[in-house]
């Protein structure tokens, strides 16, 4: 299964077509070469660092929420375990 992670583009390097982008307070670079009309503050879906699609502000709203939740979920079981 793969898995593809929302992240917030935080700057863009038009030159290498490389983007520094944020994953909740963890940055990584990513290329740009699979979208178009990116821009600095937009949601990307990112996989094997690279950007794969943009998405709408509400997209990308929903995924990180969702995201939160699972981590919740994920941490709670942890928890149980101890």
């Amino acid at each position: 299964m793969c898995i593809a992670a929302p992240a917030q583009i935080i700057e863009i390097d038009s030159e290498d077509n490389v983007a520094t982008v944020d994953f909740g307070g963890v940055r990584q670079q990513v290329k740009l070469d699979l979208v178009d009309d990116v821009e600095e503050g937009k949601y990307v879906l990112v996989h094997s660092g690279y950007a794969i699609e943009v998405m709408s502000d509400e997209a990308a709203r929903e995924s990180l929420e969702a995201w939160d939740e699972l981590l919740k979920a994920l941490e709670e079981e942890d928890n149980l375990e101890l």
